[in-house]
């Protein structure tokens, strides 16, 4: 599995005009009997920015102001409707949809949700959750070694490994954002 080589010249990551429009429109054959137009939502339009290794970046803004639909197009879940995102000098939007250049790429960029009860299956054990990540890009991973990343990744949050065997139900908000981390982190972004 060859990573792309870091950059040390350029910022880790270039936003470059984002923008992302959703079509909110009622569907075609209820627009069309109506005489309705398409409504098109407008969630992110002209985002530049660049974040140099080693430093953060605070995206701060009421809610609904496009501040997860800017997360979701860095990490490759949307794309964007225009604009780019350069990350580590390479068009990460391009790379996202190639085989395993894209999947080594993704991997290098995690991203963990702001609403833990929300982003965590309450019906897979914390183990499933932490390691599931592992699946993907460590394929080569016995169960075993899987389940001794798993509790490292629990130790290194403040969680016990023990905690492995439970559901998310069973947590503090705090504890399930720790969780949301550790998956995060499992992978070594």
């Amino acid at each position: 599995m060859s990573m792309p080589q870091p950059t040390s010249s350029r910022a880790l990551v270039q936003a470059n005009d984002l923008a992302k429009t959703f079509d909110v429109s009622a569907p075609w054959l209820n627009r069309v009997i109506e005489g309705k137009p398409r409504q098109l939502l407008r969630a992110v339009d002209g985002v530049s920015f660049e974040i140099e290794r080693g430093q953060t970046l605070a995206l701060v803004g009421e809610s609904g102001c496009g501040k997860s639909t800017v997360a979701r197009l860095l990490v490759g879940l949307y794309e964007p409707t225009r604009g780019n995102l350069v990350f580590d000098g390479l068009d990460a939007h391009s790379v996202f949809k190639r085989g395993q250049e894209g999947r080594n790429l993704r991997r290098r960029i995690q991203m963990i949700f702001q609403d833990p009860q929300s982003s965590l299956n309450e019906r897979a054990k914390v183990s499933y959750i932490v390691g599931e990540g592992l699946q993907n890009v460590r394929p080569d991973l016995t169960a075993a070694q899987r389940e001794e990343k798993v509790r490292q990744a629990l130790l290194d949050v403040g969680l016990l490994p023990e905690f492995a065997s439970r559901f998310p139900h069973e947590f503090s908000g705090g504890q399930r954002q720790r969780i949301g981390i550790a998956r995060a982190l499992i992978v070594e972004p």
